[in-house]
């Protein structure tokens, strides 16, 4: 089932790329199909599509989209050739991902006046992580 899944988000993101910028799905789809077999191809085939978001001008959508698969993509092929029993597609890494994405998109429909923003941010980030890390550590001691 991973490999299945490995094969269907690396033609995903080549489709995707491909809707893009239809010259550059031609690497991608070489790097995915070698990704399929060697993680370090899979990789590439990220870095491509990452690439190609960089250099086109496409909105936070399109963006979001790619950025998903990409993910979905190399969550699988990691795991392609590890032992029976890991799966990658949790509820916990599915869940991450799409309000990762959600996030993302949201804060784009943020005003771009907004000068403090970028000094909030990484406090923001620091606090998130202090509580995540908290809770987590609450759990296991208490257990």
């Amino acid at each position: 089932m991973t490999r299945f899944l490995a094969v269907l988000s690396g033609l995903l993101l080549t489709l995707a790329v491909g809707l893009v910028q239809p010259w550059a799905a031609i690497p991608v789809l070489i790097f995915a199909v070698g990704g399929w077999r060697w993680r370090v191809s899979a990789v590439g085939a990220v870095l491509v599509a990452l690439a190609v978001l960089a250099l086109t001008d496409t909105g936070a959508l399109a963006a979001g989209a790619i950025g998903l698969v990409a993910t979905t993509y190399l969550l699988n092929t990691a795991t392609v050739s590890a032992p029976v029993g890991v799966v990658p597609t949790t509820v916990p890494s599915v869940a991450g991902a799409l309000v990762f994405t959600i996030a993302a998109g949201a804060a784009t429909l943020l005003p771009a006046g907004l000068s403090w923003i970028p000094i909030v941010a990484p406090i923001a980030v620091i606090l998130l992580y202090a509580m995540i890390i908290r809770g987590v550590v609450d759990e296991r001691s208490s257990g």
